[in-house]
């Protein structure tokens, strides 16, 4: 190709020329590399100080129940999403954004970056509106509507409901697209709250192939298979089941003997810890699930049922692998001293809560087949009741112990609708099991705190953003000298005891309640307020809770003097978010039941107490099935002032409401109307049986 000397010019043949740099010497070319490296230096260095100047952070897209939403930053600033950019982001979406003040002074984002978005799937209603058609994705936050292309509609019917994935992000265009994967039918459909509960939260009843094949493999090993030497021989102790009628997963067995000074008892808990290894498939699975799920009719379980409900259970005249707490108790109610070991045990029967109050009652009960006679464990059955007496009336008096809200059973119909709510009164039964399994889970605590290592559940008490709020209106109400420092758990104590003794004071015992934050597990040890505990981890449901299979597993490790595989922090992240969709799973199929099973008790009176109070309404807790409901104040309508409207005064600070002129307080008992149930958004609507 030729080259001119003087201008660096190439000529090629047809109409393209090509214009290059003069051609310099060498020296001269190194020059100008030089500078050009300089230059660019500079322009980054320049650039990184632009990006300096500006507030760029990253965080997570949280919709509300308006068209605007936010962005809930890493530094834990809120920052504003207006509409615009709201249409182009989804509810859980991690983005880059740069922060700005608006004319409210206010924290605003501006969208810089996708980086990442977790929704794949999604489960709503379908909705033809004209000629467009729809998924209607809703969360508790926030409804989104994602438009459905002709292909990819798989003649879904409007008002069905659908699971669809997402084929197109809104990030680029503000429009998503998604392609119907399966109708799940409408609402009168057979189990359909179950079925979209479950598509919605991606849960799922079946396990993949090779958690099964593992679970076999397993199952098929002699219940005891075990090499260790260092197991005890228990199997000759007295232990019983005290569960459910209905129960299978039993995850832990009683015994007790009696001493001058007091009782040694023994919980033995099903041992599923020392047989799933740490990264199994097993342990995986579990993990992901992170707890047996509960729901109305049936449960979704944490590991198969082979496992959980024959392998791992403690059935009676079973030989069971079990790690047995040991717990010398005085008759103060005080652990004096306890050890863990590894043991092989046989629970000797299996007994229901009814069956147990009924026998230590001295009540009628005919014994269903399922249950083993209660009769020939009286004895031992009035000496646990004795011990955990004493054990409650010992946290009364030295740590916590709170009232606790009536339980309510739905029962569903062979179509998966509800058919009954059933009241669970609590026994004396109750009262064994539990303060069994506290004391259990307060000496499993200490002793990995003390070996550091575990997963702690740890309650801090009052929320921090309320500590302030609380804490001003308890010593106005009851004078600085009686409440001191709340962060400090024995100040805690001091002022729970002080209002759950006062009969004056029963309101402002159940305010406090609406300023606490809820537990959470923790890989640090540290007091869990609620139960005025110093250290606090669960090990006595492992069939049924990760956590508590994960600390079976570490006391294992500990007693055997192996080296311990402890959780990552990303892994507990990921629990804590599994459990927490778990709850709005439950909460969602409940109130579709619920809601659906009050349509024909529109009309009807109840009477309930109020359990929230907002400057929006009042919520509203059925006394008799334990149903809740909103009643909505009737708002001021500027354009026809002549038009009756609700007087509302809301002090947040002090949890104290004026409608009309009545104070109305937590707790208070009212009487009121059903008149609508809203199945858009599985709500119940009421007012004042008598107008305030």
């Amino acid at each position: 190709m030729p080259k001119n000397k003087n201008n660096g010019l190439v000529r090629c043949s047809g109409r393209a020329t090509l214009l290059l740099l003069p051609a310099f010497d060498p020296l001269t070319w190194q020059y100008l590399f030089m500078l050009s490296g300089d230059i660019l230096s500079q322009l980054s260095s320049l650039k990184q100080e632009i990006r300096a100047s500006r507030d760029v952070a990253q965080g997570v897209v949280r919709g509300t129940t308006g068209r605007y939403g936010f962005v809930t930053l890493d530094d834990g600033r809120d920052a504003f999403l207006n509409p615009e950019l709201m249409d182009r982001v989804f509810h859980g979406d991690r983005v880059e954004v740069l922060v700005t003040n608006n004319d409210k002074e206010q924290f605003e984002a501006k969208l810089e970056k996708l980086i990442h978005s977790p929704l794949k799937q999604v489960a709503g209603r379908y909705c033809i509106k004209g000629k467009g058609h729809f998924v209607i994705y809703e969360t508790q936050q926030h409804t989104r509507w994602v438009f459905v292309p002709p292909k990819e509609r798989a003649n879904a019917q409007d008002g069905h409901y659908v699971t669809a994935r997402i084929l197109q992000h809104p990030y680029e265009s503000g429009k998503s697209q998604a392609k119907i994967m399966a109708n799940l039918g409408d609402n009168k459909g057979a189990d359909i709250a179950r079925k979209f509960t479950l598509a919605m939260h991606q849960l799922f009843d079946n396990f993949p192939k090779e958690v099964m094949d593992q679970a076999k493999a397993l199952h098929q090993q002699p219940p005891t298979a075990d090499n260790r030497q260092t197991r005890a021989n228990l199997r000759h102790l007295p232990f019983v089941t005290i569960d459910s009628v209905n129960t299978k997963d039993m995850d832990d067995a009683l015994t007790i003997e009696t001493r001058d000074k007091g009782w040694l008892l023994r919980v033995a808990i099903a041992d599923p810890g020392s047989e799933i290894a740490a990264d199994s498939v097993l342990d995986t699975i579990a993990q992901r699930r992170a707890q047996t799920l509960y729901l109305p009719g049936k449960p979704v379980p944490m590991l198969p049922e082979i496992l959980s409900t024959e392998r791992y259970s403690l059935l009676p005249e079973q030989e069971r692998l079990a790690l047995v707490c040991t717990l010398d108790i005085d008759t103060d109610g005080k652990i004096n001293h306890y050890h863990f070991e590894s043991a092989i045990v046989q629970s000797k029967a299996k007994l229901s809560y009814q069956q147990v109050s009924a026998l230590l009652n001295n009540d009628d009960y005919i014994t269903p087949p399922q249950l083993n006679d209660a009769e020939p464990h009286k004895q031992q059955l009035l000496n646990l009741k004795a011990c955990a007496d004493t054990m409650n009336t010992y946290r009364k008096h030295h740590q916590l112990v709170t009232e606790h809200r009536a339980d309510y059973l739905l029962v569903l119909n062979q179509e998966g609708k509800l058919d009954s709510i059933e009241k669970i009164d609590r026994s004396i039964a109750h009262t064994i099991v539990e303060e069994a399994m506290i004391a259990t889970n307060q000496c499993a605590g200490d002793f990995l705190a003390k070996n550091k290592a575990g997963l702690f559940m740890v309650h801090p008490g009052f929320r921090h953003e309320r500590r302030d709020d609380i804490e001003k209106l308890l010593k106005e109400k009851l004078g600085d000298d009686k409440v001191g420092n709340t962060q400090e758990l024995p100040d805690y104590i001091s002022v729970i005891h002080y209002l759950q003794n006062s009969n004056d004071h029963k309101n402002l015992l159940a305010v406090q309640q609406r300023f606490l934050q809820g537990s959470e597990p923790s890989l640090t040890p540290a007091p869990h307020f609620g139960l005025g505990a110093t250290c606090y981890a669960t090990v006595t449901s492992p069939i049924r809770r990760y956590q508590d299979l994960y600390n079976q597993r570490l006391i294992h490790q500990l007693l055997d003097k192996k080296k311990i595989v402890t959780l990552k922090h990303k892994h507990l992240e990921k629990l804590i978010e599994t459990i927490n969709n778990n709850r709005s799973a439950s909460r969602l199929m409940e109130q579709w039941l619920i809601a659906d099973y009050m349509q024909d008790k529109i009309g009807q009176t109840f009477t309930g107490t109020i359990g929230l109070l907002t400057n929006q309404g009042i919520g509203i807790r059925l006394c008799d099935t334990g149903i809740e409901g909103f009643i909505a104040g009737k708002r001021e309508d500027k354009e026809n002032p002549d038009v009756a409207y609700d007087k509302i005064s809301f002090n947040n600070q002090r949890m104290e409401l004026s409608w009309n002129g009545h104070d109305l307080h937590l707790d208070q008992e009212v009487e009121v109307t059903l008149i609508g149930v809203d199945m858009d958004k599985k709500k119940l609507i009421l007012e004042w049986a008598t107008p305030l």
